[in-house]
């Protein structure tokens, strides 16, 4: 349907404008009519008429006056000039304000109907236009979002493969930052999926209110990691004052729950994300210890208390033991992983509740990357002694190892063959790892490891052995030039080709074709 704003001072002329639109157009609506340009600009913005009809010569304010107001602040509505006065002055001055049609009086039906439909085809363009611009941008903001969860994931579990991609896409060239770790607390001692989603969702909204960049990662458990972007220049420590912020802004939307953070240390790269996202995990363990409290900062004060509290190393390792799904090794690890929290901890069953439970959450994490979607984290608030934390953790743990041992087995294997087998339907194309892990629904970092594991091959080398061999065809065939050759099997540079196939086969294509032809 198209709007119109009818405005001339003589009522007969804009009666006369209605009748003929209404009887020979059916998409039309007649939004408003004004005998003066003053009129004309309050019905505008009232109605926002995508076409107007607009007289020149009118009382109080004319109607190149008019023009140009409306045009600033609806710049979309399209004006078809109309006037008795056949001068070039009038309509070169229209032209200024984007006006395209000029009407002189008394005008036909056919010459009103033809101006009014070119008028009308270009408002149809444009809102489809804006339509489609509309849903990119939503589809450009989703994969924005899904992109920065992946990055966060990817630098909280230390293995960001090509961090300049991350660079290019996200704008963090050379960012310094820190990592804040939000968490959740509420009465409700199992929330459900859509309470939680309403949390994060809210939460989002809070730190979207910041002047600093943020970049958030996913809701896991109760946890929600978000590194903080800080520009080069900034000189002071604005951790407290941006986590306050945050909290406060959060305590307004979130009547049903808390929110409570723990901030790592500034650090110079992304690279380094990891470090911060640790000190952040552990003074968020730590806040546990003080009732009133609602952040804590880390510092040079809890640094060599955190190297006696948590061992990372030994986490590490019951982490790498899990994804292969080795029971014994995972067991085993745990076990000593749980008595130095334990200890460090201080027997203290609530503090040692905190450490395990913030351990399924790394743990969760670290699965999805291995393209499990399932949820690991577990609370343990309802056991009161540290031996029942132990033994449920470790039936837990247990069953995890299990689901992971029978993926890797029955879901990873025909992941891989289906990979391999997009490779050889595709590699003649410029394919990329990216493209590959997309396909079969695994993060590339996961699908690089396990390809290498299952088939004793880098993905790379892979790729670059059924090139070269489908070069040899194409090379002892005797007529497809080199740079047709280079093009068919994936190379859109001759001469970098050129160099991979001398650094395979030890001679350059033209010598290869020379010898065996």
């Amino acid at each position: 349907m198209i709007k119109v704003l009818l405005v001339d001072d003589e009522a007969i002329e804009r009666e006369g404008l209605r009748l003929i639109l209404e009887r020979n157009r059916t998409d039309i609506e007649v939004a408003g009519e004004a005998q003066n340009g003053e009129k004309a600009i309050e019905l505008a913005k009232l109605h926002q008429p995508d076409i107007i009809f607009m007289d020149i010569k009118m009382p109080v304010i004319d109607g190149l006056e008019a023009v140009k107001e409306i045009s600033t602040q609806l710049p979309e509505a399209k004006c078809i000039m109309v006037s008795a006065y056949d001068t070039f002055q009038y309509a070169q001055e229209a032209m200024k304000y984007g006006v395209k049609e000029y009407l002189l009086k008394p005008s036909k039906v056919k010459e009103v109907l033809e101006a009014f439909d070119r008028m009308a085809e270009e408002v149809r363009k444009e809102k489809t236009q804006r339509l489609e611009n509309k849903v990119i941008l939503g589809k450009l903001e989703q994969a924005s979002t899904l992109m920065e969860m992946e990055f966060i994931v990817s630098l909280m579990l230390d293995h960001v493969h090509d961090v300049s991609d991350w660079k290019q896409w996200l704008d963090i060239e050379d960012a310094k930052g820190f990592v804040s770790v939000f968490s959740f607390s509420s009465d409700y001692l199992n929330p459900d999926h859509n309470r939680k989603s309403e949390w994060y969702k809210l939460l989002k909204q809070s730190l979207e209110e910041q002047t600093l960049k943020c970049f958030v990662g996913p809701l896991t458990s109760f946890q929600v990691p978000v590194f903080v972007k800080l520009d080069d220049e900034e000189a002071i420590d604005i951790r407290e004052e941006f986590t306050k912020s945050v909290i406060h802004s959060s305590s307004h939307l979130l009547e049903d729950c808390n929110v409570n953070a723990g901030v790592g240390t500034v650090v110079e790269s992304v690279q380094q994300f990891s470090k911060s996202y640790e000190e952040a995990i552990y003074a968020l363990a730590l806040l546990q210890n003080h009732a009133n409290a609602r952040y804590l900062i880390y510092s040079e004060k809890l640094e060599a208390r955190r190297k006696e509290f948590v061992p990372y190393e030994l986490e590490k390792e019951v982490l790498e033991a899990v994804q292969k799904g080795d029971q014994q090794t995972s067991l085993s690890a745990f076990d000593q992983y749980f008595q130095w929290i334990q200890q460090q901890a201080d027997y203290s069953v609530k503090n040692v509740q905190k450490a395990i439970e913030n351990f399924f959450i790394i743990l969760t994490r670290t699965t999805q990357e291995l393209g499990l979607e399932q949820d690991f984290a577990i609370s343990f608030h309802q056991y009161e002694t540290n031996m029942q934390i132990k033994e449920i953790a470790k039936a837990h743990l247990l069953s995890v190892i299990e689901q992971i041992a029978d993926w890797r087995t029955n879901g990873v294997e025909g992941l891989l063959i289906q990979a391999k087998e997009y490779v050889n339907q595709h590699f003649q194309k410029a394919i990329t790892l990216d493209e590959v892990a997309a396909h079969v629904n695994l993060s590339s970092y996961y699908l690089s490891k396990l390809f290498k594991e299952y088939f004793d091959v880098t993905f790379v080398e892979y790729v670059t052995e059924l090139r070269i061999q489908k070069a040899k065809t194409y090379l002892l065939d005797g007529v497809t030039p080199l740079k047709e050759i280079a093009l068919n099997i994936g190379y859109r540079d001759p001469n970098y080709f050129s160099r991979v196939f001398k650094k395979e086969v030890g001679m350059s294509p033209s010598d290869f074709r020379h010898k065996y032809q």
